[in-house]
């Protein structure tokens, strides 16, 4: 692969924590052929760095101008192409979670290598399947935030020829928030059923089999399994505040949100175009987090399957999934010993993807390589030390407290009941940390962003894409913020 070291990259996004067994699949599938009825333009040189576990993400900057000019005018020129897209999602999220129940049920120890393998490949074959439908809109919210900017800025000219009942932050609220149930909101209404049954008995029983069925909902790429104490503290909870009074809130907000709806793209006269446009945005947030699920229980069924290759190879569960595809064949069928090499990785390492083949740079070659990669900085405007942070509304509300910023699972502790968290975007292995949370600010994301769809199922108050946040913010600061406007200030 020759690598166009004499043009410009840019930076996609950081995560806290990443690993191989989740972005080297995904990134040469992004970067592979992708099936020509999507009608979808492939990434190029999709590239990821990893210190220590963190992960930074980065493409040639000329190929994502590219796809994201084409993509962009799909919205308007053919927004069916959009909406196929969110039912291949769908469909092929169903299949992982069919796949995933089915390679749970395998007795990893009494699998052949090559049974072993199989199972595996078929997995990563299902990953590719559920990852790669996300790409085209990531790219376009990351790290520019393309769609949601110019949605804000078409309803702000709206607002100024017409007299809306909505803010302007409240109008793309509603209209992007989906009118699909997601399982987190399903797995609520379960629960509130469950404390509806009245012998003690059988609610243990049935809670029991609730918290099988849902346990891997925070699993993540961390693989944290809830314990049923998780599911009894929510039990009391639904139980102190009254299952009716729940369940009647759950369907007021279902109605209220499609009443709203009409309301706003009736105030603000949205044309017809533009309210097909919401509604992609909609569906791709359900679609986003219903895929993502399906994803992170795809890593919750294969667990033993993963350990079962550490046993073989002599490898721990976090070295194996800093291995690539490939090399799970070196371990089951050729006895390769792989554990200083994921070691290696972790601490620091460089892929690159490119038509579906990935260059693999650890150590001193990884730095090497990485000095010759060099970046587009996009210019940000400096902001002052008492100056009013803004970014993007993701869920509306106030909020007082004390700063926490968050963003590995190793720095929950000291997250508090009411502190505000802050983090440069989060991941699945902070959700309790976000649960605990009165409100939360993020330096990157837009408006499918991981902490975007979070805070809406949470109902917390959430501003995204400040920027700064985490450099302006420290531990202990006590602010405000203005969701509503999409506004954070310290108080003095």
């Amino acid at each position: 692969m020759k690598i166009p070291l004499d043009k410009k990259w840019i930076a996609l996004e950081k995560e806290d924590y990443a690993n191989y067994l989740f972005v080297v699949p995904s990134w040469e599938g992004y970067t592979g052929n992708l099936p020509v009825e999507w009608g979808f333009l492939p990434g190029r040189f999709l590239s990821a760095e990893y210190i220590d576990s963190s992960c930074n993400l980065f493409i040639l900057k000329e190929r994502l101008d590219k796809i994201n000019r084409e993509h962009f005018k799909f919205l308007f020129t053919d927004p069916q192409k959009w909406e196929k897209l969110h039912r291949i999602t769908i469909a092929n999220s169903d299949k992982m979670f069919v796949l995933a129940k089915s390679l749970q049920k395998l007795d990893a120890g009494k699998l052949t290598n090559k049974q072993l393998l199989e199972a595996l490949r078929k997995f990563f074959k299902a990953q590719v399947d559920v990852h790669c439908p996300r790409g085209p809109m990531w790219f376009l919210e990351t790290p520019r935030n393309m769609v949601s900017d110019y949605l804000y800025k078409y309803l702000e000219e709206k607002a100024e020829h017409h007299k809306p009942i909505f803010s302007v932050q409240e109008a793309f609220q509603i209209l992007t928030a989906p009118l699909q149930k997601s399982i987190w909101t399903k797995e609520k209404e379960e629960l509130i059923k469950i404390a509806e049954i009245k012998d003690e008995a059988e609610r243990n029983i049935v809670l029991d089999k609730h918290t099988k069925k849902y346990e891997w909902l925070e699993y993540g790429l961390q693989g944290k399994v809830l314990e049923r104490k998780h599911f009894e503290n929510e039990l009391h909870k639904i139980i102190r505040d009254g299952s009716a009074k729940l369940k009647e809130q759950l369907k007021k907000e279902q109605e209220e949100l499609r009443k709203n709806k009409s309301a706003v793209i009736k105030t603000y006269h949205i044309h017809d175009a533009h309210v097909r446009i919401f509604k992609i945005i909609s569906m791709d947030l359900y679609t986003r987090l219903y895929s993502k699920d399906a994803q992170f229980f795809g890593y919750y069924c294969i667990e033993n399957l993963l350990k079962e290759v550490g046993k073989r190879g002599y490898l721990t569960l976090e070295q194996v999934r800093f291995l690539a595809p490939k090399d799970y064949e070196g371990v089951l069928l050729k006895g390769e010993d792989l554990s200083a090499l994921a070691n290696e990785r972790q601490k620091y390492s460089i892929h690159i993807s490119d038509r579906g083949k990935t260059v693999f740079l650890a150590g001193k070659d990884a730095e090497k390589m990485r000095s010759k990669i060099k970046f587009h900085v996009e210019k940000q405007r400096a902001v002052g030390k008492d100056e009013i942070l803004r970014g993007q509304t993701a869920f509306k509300g106030l909020a007082r407290g004390r700063v926490k910023i968050i963003n590995t699972m190793q720095e929950m502790t000291k997250m508090h009941e009411g502190n505000i968290l802050v983090s440069h975007m989060t991941n699945p292995s902070i959700v309790p940390a976000m649960k605990k949370a009165i409100g939360i600010i993020t330096d990157l994301g837009g408006i499918t962003c991981h902490a975007a769809i979070v805070a809406r199922e949470l109902k917390k108050p959430c501003v995204i894409g400040t920027k700064v946040a985490t450099q302006i913010l420290r531990d202990g600061d006590e602010v405000e913020m203005d969701a509503d406007k999409g506004e954070i200030k310290k108080c003095k």
